[in-house]
């Protein structure tokens, strides 16, 4: 893989010719529109192909992805046009494998809201280790509220997309509640009942993890919700327990969305974090 910087006076073909691979290709690698618009500055992905596939009368995806050894999400993967749908033509070109080895392996996940579209979001989740749709809050009795989450799960198991559950403070309101979290830290019989609502969720919709999502949480309870993370970790171990925080600069920062996350705690309890940065 190379990367080419656009210069001024250059064109997708005559790009495209210097490095020996078809503009077509590359144009759909780097999501430049139909005409070919290029701007200086502007980056490009060059990834040289080892193997192509035409289509033939009568193939499936499935079929072809059998036949060269290879993962129906790999070949999602290999073609973005795709998005994600097994729609394939006779006389389409597949791309099997590209040229050169792999740098490594990265973990990738996002959130997803229950109205996403089903295109946007297959086109996706063959990019992403975890997807996590947003959100099951918690009602003002303590128990779970429920989020409509199917579509995105059966998108993510058809896809090859593993999911985890999100747990926050949301209510029905759709803000996040302070009082919602102090309900949970400070009532350890609540806590257990909604652990096991959370770990028969799980079970039942198929997630592989959690992701525990507390904002705004006064300072006076960091201690309790690190506790809460560590009875959760503890329940549904084996599957892990992420925990997101709010993105601190200092242990000490004033501001009730920072002083309830003790990033020490929470990452002694957890099994992973997430820093919630935000561009």
């Amino acid at each position: 893989m190379e990367i080419h910087v656009v210069r001024p006076g250059e064109t997708l073909y005559a790009i495209a010719g210097r490095y020996g691979v078809e503009p077509g290709l590359l144009a759909e690698q780097n999501g430049v529109a139909e005409d070919g618009a290029l701007a200086v500055g502007q980056t490009l992905v060059i990834e040289r192909v080892e193997t192509f596939h035409v289509v033939q009368p009568g193939q499936t995806l499935d079929a072809i992805a059998r036949a060269y050894g290879v993962s129906l999400r790999a070949l999602y993967r290999s073609n973005y046009r795709l998005g994600g749908q097994p729609l394939i033509r006779p006389g389409e070109r597949l791309v099997i494998a590209y040229e050169g080895e792999k740098l490594g392996s990265a973990y990738t996940n996002g959130y997803a809201y229950p109205f996403i579209s089903r295109e946007l979001l297959s086109a996706q989740l063959p990019y992403m280790s975890d997807v996590t749709p947003f959100t099951y809050g918690i009602t003002a009795q303590g128990s779970l509220l429920d989020l409509r989450d199917g579509m995105i799960l059966e998108e993510a198991a058809r896809l090859g997309t593993g999911t985890l559950m999100h747990l926050s403070t949301l209510t029905e309101e759709d803000t996040f509640s302070s009082q919602r979290a102090e309900m949970v830290l400070t009532d350890l019989s609540l806590q257990a009942s909604l652990t096991g609502e959370v770990e028969q969720t799980m079970a039942q919709k198929g997630y592989q993890g959690l992701d525990v999502d507390f904002e705004y949480i006064p300072g006076a309870y960091r201690e309790a919700y690190a506790a809460f993370i560590r009875r959760l970790q503890e329940r549904l171990n084996p599957a892990p327990v992420i925990v997101a925080l709010a993105p601190k600069t200092y242990a000490d920062q004033p501001g009730l969305l920072y002083e309830g996350h003790d990033y020490a705690l929470l990452g002694a309890a957890a099994d992973a974090v997430l820093l919630m940065t935000y561009g």
